[in-house]
C-alpha cells in the first residue's frame, strides 16, 4: 500500500513538473514586459501569477493570468499585437491543453 502511494505521488509530481515547464520557439523578435526576446528556443515556467520565459542567454519575468480557453490547443502558439517588429506577446497558448497565459498590459 505504501509503495502504491509512493508511485501515485511520484506520478503527480512528474505531471506538475511537465505542466510547469513548456518550450516555445520564437522565429522573430518579440517583447514581453518591456523586454525584447531574440529569436530562439525558450522555456516557459508559470508560478501563480508570475511567468518566467528564459533561455541560457535571456530571461524575463512578467505578471500574467492563467485562463482556460474554449478549445484544446493543438500546439504551443502565440497571440501578439501586430505591427513593426518586435511584436508584443499578449498570450501563450499551451499545446495539448485548453490553458492560455494572458499577459497584462
Amino acid at each position: 500500500m505504501k509503495l502504491l502511494r509512493l508511485i501515485v505521488a511520484a506520478s503527480a509530481i512528474a505531471v506538475v513538473t511537465q505542466a510547469a515547464d513548456r518550450r516555445i520557439t520564437l522565429l522573430d523578435p518579440y517583447v514581453v514586459a518591456g523586454t525584447k526576446l531574440n529569436p530562439g528556443e525558450y522555456k516557459v515556467q508559470v508560478n501563480g501569477d508570475k511567468v518566467k520565459i528564459y533561455s541560457p542567454k535571456q530571461s524575463v519575468e512578467a505578471t500574467a493570468k492563467v485562463e482556460n480557453g474554449e478549445e484544446k490547443y493543438r500546439d504551443n502558439s502565440l497571440k501578439y499585437e501586430q505591427g513593426d517588429l518586435p511584436h508584443r506577446i499578449t498570450e501563450i497558448r499551451l499545446g495539448g491543453t485548453n490553458t492560455k497565459i494572458v499577459f497584462s498590459n
